[in-house]
Formats: C-alpha cells, structure tokens, sequence
C-alpha cells in the first residue's frame, strides 16, 4: 500500500485540536512572518504635513501659556514686595478659589501666616524663584545652544545673589555654630537648618512652585538639559552653565569651574558650623579639584595642564578617602594619552599580520 495519498489527512490532523495537544517543535516551526506597513510617498507626504500643523498647533499653545504668564511674572520681578503680591495672588487662585473656598477661609489663612508673609528674607526667596522661574521659561524655547549666551549670564548673576541671600541671613557665633544673622527666633523654618523660610524657597522644584502651579506651567517645562532648582550649584553648573561654555568657549572652563566650586563652598560655609564645614572642606575640596580636572582631560580642555593638576591633587592629599582610586584611574588615564614609546612601537605588528 502506498502511504503518499494519507500525508494530507496527517497534515490536517496535525492543525486539528487533538493534533494541537502534541507541543511542537520549536526548531522545525517557520519563523513568524513579520507584517509591516509600507506607505506611499504620497500617504507618507500626508501625514508628515498633518504632523507639521499639528506641531505648530502645540508651540502657539504652550507660547500663548507661557506669554501670559510672563506678564504677570515681570510684574512681580519689579521687588521683593511685588513677587509677595504676586504669590499671594497665585496661592489664593491655587488652594481657594479653584477649590471654592471662602474669602474668609484666605483671609484666616493669611492671618495665621501672617509673620511669614512679612519677613524679608521670604520676600526674597520669592522674588529669587520668580527670577529664577523665568528663566527656565526662556530656556524652554531656545533649540541653538549659541542662544543660550544671555541666559547663562543672568544665571551667572543669579547665583551670585542667591548665595549672597543666604549668607545674609545667617552668621556664626564666637563658638563658630551658626544661628540667624537678625536673632528672630532662632533657627526659622524648623530643624537645624537656619534660614529655613528662603532655604526651603529656593529648594523647590520651580515647576512645583505657587506660580508655576497658578499658571498651569508644569507640563509644558520639560527641558532635559535645564535644572530646575534655583539653589542646586551643582546642577546649574553642569547642565547649563558648562555646556554652553563647552561649546563656545572652552579655554574659560577652568574659570568657570573655580567659580563653582567657590559658589559650593560660600553656601555651604553659611549653613554650617565651623566645625561641620572643616571637616565637609577635608574631603570635599579636594574631590571637587579632581572632579574640575578630570571633566577638562575628559572633553580636551587644556589636557596637559589638568593632568598636572591631577598629579598635584593625589600628591597633596594621599590620605584622602579617595586618593587609591585616583592613583588608579590616574594610572590608566596617562596610559591612554601617552604615545607609544620607541621600543613598543617597534613590536608591535602591522595591522592584519598574525
């Protein structure tokens, strides 16, 4: 008998249910065939010039956000007294009358913080993070990096006020412990941080701040290369202000680290003790020298000159917590940029010889 007219019939068995319940073998099934869709360049054309009305749409959407907002914003950067209305304004629209409350409820709010509401060192934090608040607006629509220049100026000049602003509210006594500069109260805003009130202000999330929330800003800043606390010097430093002048002006970048490193040190010696800033200085100086040297060797910024500077470090502080890893990583960075010596180059073999 011949068994070739029965090879359908075991074909369709196979398919069948009762044939399914036998697993298959994964190396004798056929790939999975993968649909894709092709389109038309005339269908391709269509939707690209839909995808170009509907981004246009979106950018007079967040622009006519952003426009009305700064009106109102520049108002408020006229003083500390006007950035105070201005929060007041948006903190009533915030948490009473989008939620339906009373003017008297506001007005009981108002009054238990009232001390607050008048301190000066609060007025300034507001007006610093309305500052603040509108340059991260700028940055949001700038795409050439060339065009950052004036921001990073102003960011420059805002750092330099805003770590002015936090030394001037605090001092150390002839123990060297830190208290408030104008013996308020003591230490404001709770916990062992004095200057609490301005502190806590310019730590804030700008997208998370009362006018930022009033205006509905926070889904459209959406920035990577931005940082969005006013008083994180590290932050600033390495997404704004060191890119630009990478990109620009590089020779200025060992400047411009020394002018963090220096904003870093002024801001932490104004909330620490004596005591705590020497012993966060013993470890963080000299990490902060290497961190400076190592970004220049790394983007080829004067790379002689901070490789120098590297040794220098390792050779003034051995005993640093760090120092092992730095005579490693030291060791092999020279490698890298060293060129071969006569000896080694007359060994090695040419390329494809075995």
């Amino acid at each position: 008998m011949k068994l070739t007219p029965f090879l359908p019939v075991l074909a369709v068995l196979l398919a069948s249910p009762a044939g399914a319940q036998t697993p298959a073998n994964p190396a004798t099934e056929p790939p999975a065939v993968e649909n894709k869709v092709l389109l038309t360049p005339a269908q391709t054309e269509h939707i690209l010039k839909e995808l170009e009305k509907v981004e246009s749409q979106i950018g007079k959407g967040r622009g006519a956000v952003f426009t009305a907002a700064m009106a109102k914003f520049r108002e408020g950067m006229a003083s500390p007294t006007a950035a105070l209305a201005l929060y007041l304004d948006c903190y009533k629209l915030e948490h009473f009358d989008r939620k339906n409350l009373k003017q008297a409820d506001y007005t009981d709010w108002r009054n238990k913080n009232e001390a607050k509401l008048k301190d000066e060192d609060f007025k300034r934090a507001l007006w610093l993070q309305l500052e603040f608040l509108v340059m991260t607006i700028q940055a949001q629509e700038i795409e050439d990096p060339v065009k950052m220049g004036p921001i990073v100026t102003s960011m420059q000049a805002f750092l330099g006020k805003a770590v002015t602003a936090i030394q001037g509210t605090t001092s150390h006594s002839a123990s060297g412990a830190v208290t408030d500069k104008d013996s308020k109260g003591g230490r404001r805003g709770g916990g062992n941080v004095p200057a609490g009130d301005i502190l806590g202000t310019l730590r804030q999330d700008v997208t998370e701040s009362e006018f930022a929330k009033a205006y509905s800003l926070g889904d459209f800043m959406k920035r990577e290369e931005w940082e969005y606390q006013p008083l994180n010097v590290k932050g600033i430093y390495s997404k704004i202000i060191f890119p630009y002048y990478l990109a620009q002006k590089p020779t200025d970048l060992p400047a411009q680290w020394d002018s963090r490193i220096n904003a870093d040190t002024a801001l932490r010696k104004a909330l620490m003790s004596e005591t705590e800033f020497a012993e966060y200085s013993k470890d963080a100086g000299p990490r902060m020298l290497w961190e400076k040297d190592n970004y220049l060797v790394a983007n080829n910024v004067l790379p002689v000159q901070a490789l120098a500077d590297m040794l220098k470090v390792i050779q003034a502080y051995p005993s640093h917590p760090d120092a092992m890893n730095w005579l490693k990583d030291f060791r092999e960075l020279v490698k890298q940029v060293s060129e071969p010596t006569a000896e080694a180059a007359a060994t090695e073999k040419p390329a494809g010889v075995q």
